[in-house]
């Protein structure tokens, strides 16, 4: 049903001038945003990586703490969830949304991509 899904926005992005970006159908839920979107939401993403690096080396990875990270760089309706030792997040952006994790190991993941099937932003583990 994924498969079918993104086929079906390639088919509606082929037909309407305004959508002019890729769709990785191998990936359901996993909608690339366009080129221009990405270009505008570069600073947002390394203003986010920023503060959350920042969250990182302080040892203040917490729920609200990730909220107010991402909406300090611009994002919007963050949402989280733990799982396991990372937190989640989705949030929306200008043409979809920022998402990615916090690892108590160290890491930070942050990406930009297209809206999911249920029109949020937080991804599936």
């Amino acid at each position: 049903m994924g498969t079918a899904l993104s086929v079906a926005l390639l088919l509606v992005c082929g037909a309407l001038t305004a959508c002019s970006g890729a769709v990785d159908i191998d990936a359901p839920g996993k909608e690339l945003m366009d080129q221009a979107h990405q270009v505008a939401n570069e600073a947002l993403v390394a203003a986010a990586t920023t503060g959350l690096q920042a969250l990182q080396a302080a040892g203040g990875v917490t729920e609200d703490a990730v909220r107010d990270a991402l909406e300090k760089a611009g994002a919007a309706e963050v949402e989280t969830r733990v799982v396991g030792d990372s937190l989640l997040f989705g949030a929306e952006v200008s043409g979809g949304c920022v998402y990615g994790s916090v690892g108590t190991s160290g890491t930070v993941s942050i990406d930009l991509g297209g809206v999911n099937a249920d029109g949020g932003c937080l991804r599936e583990p």
